[in-house]
């Protein structure tokens, strides 16, 4: 290939995602590890590291030009420190970029999880040629991404579209000490409470199973989508009367392929928000799909170049 290769890496609460992307946006190839139990930095690093060694071994010969993070949480706007993140909870402004640039001995950037998420889907995906979206990732966690006139919104601080910490009641589940937060809803802890409520055996069905059964037109399984889509609205209608965007992007493992839930949502949605925000809204599912993330942070080291 004419031009090097690029590392994207996703950093999840369950899973380490990494890929080898070209500068077209293509994954050439991927690696999976597991997020360790054990979540100090080091350790979390070292999976990393290891991952990557696992995807590089099968390409002898092949040198990547550098490598994209996507991490969890709130990323400082330099792109050098996790400054907090709700599955790594004693992670308190740690210079992670640092960190992976060192053991992977490449040059390192690093941005938000879901504001890369979203990053992808503007270079490549369901967003492409949209100028003013928000796009939404729900699966561990609740994650956001604005764009404002064609460019990432981040806030003063790197903090913008916490979109997880949406309140949509005064009183209730709390993720880190905020109540009635989105997140604490419909992020994997309150998937599972529904999930348990509905499902009193014990059994515990996945994101990923709950979404097969409802296609299937399980009642009790259409109900967990029905309640998710009914939060996920509640916020949404926020969003759109705050931003006006042209589109909202859904994305992230509990909503992949989960079409009734996305009908709901959209149904609930046009009911809950204003009309003049409804009316040319466009509701689009991620193209980059599992591994947006890895697009995303892939798509972060070729903007990042460009601007030299």
């Amino acid at each position: 290939m004419s031009e090097p290769l690029i590392l994207g890496l996703d950093l999840g609460g369950t899973n380490i995602k990494v890929g080898l992307v070209t500068p077209e946006g293509a994954l050439v190839d991927h690696a999976i590890g597991t997020t360790p139990p054990r979540r100090e930095v080091d350790d979390v690093v070292a999976v990393l590291a290891s991952t990557v060694r696992q995807l590089m071994g099968r390409h002898p010969g092949v040198h990547p030009a550098g490598a994209g993070l996507a991490a969890p949480g709130v990323v400082d706007l330099e792109g050098e420190r996790v400054v907090r993140a709700p599955n790594f909870p004693t992670w308190n402004n740690v210079p992670l970029r640092q960190a992976l640039e060192d053991a992977l001995r490449l040059p390192c950037v690093m941005g938000n999880d879901v504001d890369l998420f979203g990053v992808g889907e503007h270079r490549w995906g369901a967003a492409v040629g949209l100028r003013h979206f928000v796009a939404v990732a729900v699966g561990t966690g609740v994650g956001g991404a604005i764009f404002t006139d064609g460019k990432l919104y981040r806030g003063a601080h790197g903090g913008a579209a916490e979109l997880g910490f949406t309140i949509i009641a005064p009183h209730g589940p709390s993720v880190l000490g905020v109540e009635g937060c989105l997140e604490g809803y419909i992020g994997r802890r309150g998937f599972d409470d529904i999930v348990l409520r509905l499902f009193p055996t014990g059994e515990v069905p996945t994101p990923r199973r709950i979404t097969e059964m409802a296609a299937a037109g399980d009642v009790r399984a259409r109900q967990v989508h029905t309640e998710i889509a009914g939060y996920l609205a509640e916020a949404a209608a926020t969003w759109l009367h705050i931003l006006n965007p042209e589109a909202i992007i859904l994305g992230g493992g509990t909503l992949a392929g989960a079409t009734f839930l996305i009908e709901e949502f959209e149904q609930r949605l046009r009911e809950r928000a204003l009309k003049t925000h409804t009316a040319h809204l466009k509701i689009l599912l991620s193209k980059l799909g599992y591994f947006a993330g890895v697009h995303g942070a892939a798509a972060l080291w070729i903007s990042r170049k460009d601007e030299g």
